[in-house]
This record gives C-alpha cells, structure tokens and sequence, in this order.
C-alpha cells in the first residue's frame, strides 16, 4: 500500500505526487545547486482515511492515524455533517502543514522510503460544494531527497543565486606598475533542515559557507597574468570586509590586494608606497621638499602583521643619507640647483607594530637655519547634490627659533597668501582635478589658529568651482494649487466641511542670487536680467513681458566683506 506521512502522521488516501527538478545556474550558465518542487495532489472523504474529521475540538493532533495499515472507516451520517467532516479535515492539514522542515515521507509496499525535510509554500483547497469530498494541493519545496539515487554533486547546498567578480585598477604614480585587485564574493542562500535532526540552518549560513570557500587571501594567479602581464609579482597591503544580510539571507566578502611587478625569483621583504613634493616660493625665494612613505612589512611575500614582517619594514626605513639620495633623484631638475640637506629640517617615522606598518616624512627647509617649517595638505571633493567641485587646503607652519615668541612670530608671519594658498593647494591635488574644473575665485571660508606654547599655525581654506565670485543661482517654482474652504461645524463627527471654490493659487517663480569677493556693489539691471533669465522670464528690452507680475525685489549688500544676494518673486497670471 502507498503511503505517505509528515511529522510521523498519515495522509490516507496517500497523494498523488508529483517532482519537478530545477538547477540553479549562475550568469556563467554554470549549475552550483538544485531544488525539489514536490507536489502533493489528493482527496478529502468525509467519513474515511486520516485526518478524521472527528477529533477533539482544538487539538487536530488527534486527528492522524499513526499506526499501520488503515485507520476503520467511520459510520455514514447526513445532513451537514459530510460537510462539517470536511471542513476540520481541511483544519487538520493545515495545522500539519504549519512548520517547514518537518520529515516528508512517501514509499509503496516493502521498498525503502523517500525522504525529505521541505518548506511548505501553499496549501490550496479548490472551490467546489465539499459535500462528498474534496480536493487538495500541498506545494512544497526541498533542498534534496534521500533513498534515491543523487545524480548531481554541488559544494554547497541551500543556495539561490552566487556571485564572483575580480577588479583590476593600475595606480598611477608609481615606479613601475603597480595595481589594486578587488574580489567580490557573494551568495544568497536558502533557509535548510538537516535530513537527521531536522534542525533548521540560517540562509546566510549557507551563504556563508559557499563565500568562505572562495576566498584564501592569494589573488588568483590566471587573473593576475593575464591582466596584468606580471609572471612574479609582490603581494602588498591587503584587506578583507564582510557583509552579512540576516533578513536577506546574503553573505559577501570583499578582499582588496596592493601588487606590484617584481623581479625573476625575487622574494620582497617589504613593499612600499612614496611619494615627493617641491614647493618653490616667489616671496622669499625658498625651496620646501618633502619626502613621505609608507612601508608594509612582508612575510613570505604575504601581508600577516608578524614580528618579522616588523621587522622587516623598520630595516626598510631609510636613513637620512638615503632619504637625501632618494629624494634627489625622484625630483631631478624640478629642484632648480637646490641641495637637499643631509640633516632634514623635520622627520617623523611612525611604525604599527599590529599591521607591520611603517610611516615615514622628511621634510627639508631652503637651509638648516630656515625660520619655520610647512606641511601641506589638500583635498579635493564633489558634491553630487549641486554639481559643485570643493578644494580645501590646510597648512602646518612650525616656527623655529630660541624662544615662543620668536617661533610664534615665524609661524604667523609665513603663513601663505590667500592667491598662494590656492595656487599650492592647486599644485598638490595634481591630476586629481578634472579636465575643466578651475578655481579662479575668492576662499569660501578660511580658518586660522595660532599655538603659542609650540609656535605653530594652522590654516585652512575653502574655494569651489563655481566662478571667480562664487555666484549662487536657484529656482523655486510654487505650481497652482486648489483653493477650498474648510467650514468647522460644532458636534460634527466627520470633521469640517470643505467645499471647492472653483480657484486656485498663482504659480509662483521664486529666484534667489548669491555672489562674494566684489570690490563694488554689482549692477542691480544687470543682475535682475540674470536672475529672471533663470527662472524663464522673458524679457525685452531689459523688460518683463507677458503674464508675469514682479511680487518682491530686495536685495542685501555688504561692502564691508564683498558679499551681495538677491531674491525676486514673480506671479504668473492668466493670458
């Protein structure tokens, strides 16, 4: 006798059922796992089978027979009752069906059983009078079955859809080529019952288990060579991020490697990032050169943060013979005549004992007794909410000298030009700057800040792109709305009264104007012509025609810092 049973209880007349099995492919069209739809199809006889429709109120536990062979057939009675059987029957199934992951069995005569630990997608009762009997179809899905023969081996099972991706981005200024490699591993998964215990593992679990076998911190070699054109190379800086999704049941890992080309057979210590700057100055004709790096120790050519690597990196760090050395040859001619001092007039070496990380900074002065000493520092950023390109700079003067007065005094007294300031801060942000972006106009803000006790200064400024006044222009357009009058009626529930008045409110064009840096107070005809061209006012003769009534004109000007705004409001009337 077929026969089939979940949680231990059985469905008599046993289902029909029916298996659909469907590969999961990636974009690749390669299969990384399967899924069982599994239908049950069968009837619901109102005096006959299990569930019976005559269990206790409230508990359909009852309702199952759990023994062998078939439970009696119950006595006719009429009426509604064939009805009534039916409609608990449907209760039993349902409460049967309530959790996923319980065991599915199905098997005839004295064969093995197929097994199954399923979600439960649907159940589904089709209309129709139910009195005799009724119809059901129980939708499941399961992850494999067991007592058949599998015909396929993924590694890993309870995934939905996965993702593997390298990136290759060569890092200019450096000698020789260097790259950064990104791999992005990532799977969603599916919520799995073991076939034993049935307990339940997380979507993200398998997920996980899915990404970690993809990742072993060494970039891919085929990749490598083949993007690259390197046959040996050197593994620098390397990180790792996790992303975990509970709700979505996704995992991804993202691991990021710095490389750079190297010789036949040779195996790095250390592997090192630098990078020289030469300020010359007009005003007092001195020379400022700075040296910076930094360098990633090395264990086997991999990134492990070990006391050798440590090790290595401080070997690494150079002397200030050799800094001088570099440092010369880096920059050549760019130095104009200037000798670099053996003795730099300022360095800073800071080492990361956890990551086997070493910073380093020499910085020398126009000569040894120079008055104070400068270190720069520029950014540049955009804001993709109103297009606008931001330059900030900020400049380090330590003064020298035998007493704070007298490096308090330097500090201040060499603090760059505003111009100066922006043509530096231009310099140091380099190819950074897109092709067409200037900043030709006065600092948006600047700060200074002045230490006494270590007779140093701190200045920042700020420009953007817009022009050389930095001018402001928006738009606010206000669009008809319908007018209704609101009657509040004392003791009425449903609230007030609104009745339409068959109007509606002007349209409205609102524009504001904005600018700094102006030595006079800019034309008032000249500025209104461009503010009512912005709004798509037209105009002739300096005139505005049409259906368009000016509401407000004012107008702020401050002669003390140079800056002016603007706002006019126009009404946009009928005709």
């Amino acid at each position: 006798m077929a026969l089939v049973v979940y949680d231990s209880k059985a469905i008599i007349p046993a289902p029909l059922i029916r298996i659909s099995k469907v590969y999961r492919t990636s974009s690749d069209g390669r299969k990384h796992g399967v899924l069982y739809d599994i239908s049950l199809t069968g009837t619901l006889l109102p005096f006959r089978g299990s569930p019976s429709g005559a269990y206790p109120l409230g508990d359909p536990s009852n309702a199952f027979w759990t023994l062998s062979g078939s439970p009696p057939d119950e006595a006719y009675v009429g009426g509604d009752i064939p009805f009534v059987n039916i409609q608990r029957k449907q209760e039993a199934l349902r409460w049967l069906f309530r959790e996923d992951g319980k065991q599915l069995e199905w098997f005839g005569g004295a064969s093995s059983p197929v097994k199954c630990r399923p979600k439960v997608l649907s159940i589904n009762f089709p209309e129709g009078q139910w009195a005799d009997r009724c119809p059901y179809e129980i939708s499941l899905e399961a992850e494999y079955l067991t007592g058949i023969i599998d015909e396929d081996s993924f590694d890993g099972s309870g995934i939905e859809s996965v993702s593997e991706e390298w990136q290759f981005n060569e890092v200019a200024g450096h000698d020789g080529k260097v790259y950064e490699i990104t791999h992005s591993v990532s799977a969603k998964g599916e919520m799995t019952f073991d076939e034993v215990t049935g307990n339940e593992t997380a979507a993200w679990s398998n997920a996980k288990g899915w990404a970690d076998a993809r990742i072993d911190g060494t970039p891919d070699s085929t990749f490598v060579s083949f993007t690259t054109g390197f046959t040996n190379w050197v593994n620098g800086d390397y990180s790792k991020s996790t992303n975990v999704s509970e709700r979505d049941g996704s995992y991804a890992i993202t691991e990021t490697w710095t490389i750079r080309e190297a010789g036949p057979g040779e195996t790095a210590a250390t592997f090192s990032e630098q990078s020289f700057t030469v300020i010359h100055r007009s005003e007092n004709d001195s020379v400022d050169v700075s040296y910076t790096g930094t360098i990633y120790g090395l264990e086997e050519q991999e990134r492990t943060g070990g006391s050798s690597a440590l090790a290595n990196a401080k070997t690494a760090t150079p002397t200030n013979s050799q800094a001088k050395t570099v440092t010369e040859t880096a920059l050549g001619t760019m130095l104009d005549g200037f000798v670099v001092p053996t003795t730099p007039t300022q360095k800073t070496i800071t080492v990361n004992e956890k990551d086997a990380v070493v910073n380093f900074n020499f910085n020398w002065s126009a000569s040894e007794d120079a008055s104070f000493t400068q270190g720069s520092e520029a950014t540049l950023s955009f804001n993709s909410g109103d297009g606008v390109y931001n330059l900030s700079l900020n400049v380090d003067i330590g003064g020298n000298g035998d007493t704070k007065t007298e490096r308090l005094n330097n500090a201040r007294s060499n603090i760059p030009s505003d111009v100066d300031a922006r043509t530096l801060a231009v310099l140091l942000i380099g190819s950074q700057k897109p092709a067409g972006v200037t900043f030709t106009g006065v600092h948006i803000s600047k700060s200074s800040a002045l230490n006494e006790t270590q007779g140093s200064s701190r200045t920042t400024w700020t420009w953007t792109d817009r022009d050389d006044n930095n001018v402001d222009i928006s738009v606010d357009t206000t669009y008809p709305q319908t007018i209704s009058a609101k009657i509040t009626i004392p003791g009425r529930l449903a609230g007030p009264i609104i009745q339409r008045m068959n109007t509606a409110t002007a349209q409205q064009i609102a524009v504001s104007y904005s600018s700094e840096g102006h030595a006079v107070k800019p034309d008032n005809d000249t500025i209104a012509d461009i503010m009512d061209a912005a709004g798509g006012i037209p105009l002739i003769d300096q005139f505005v025609v049409g259906s368009y009534i000016l509401d407000t004109d004012r107008e702020t000007w401050n002669p003390s810092t140079g800056k002016y705004t603007r706002n006019r409001t126009h009404t946009v009337t009928e005709g």
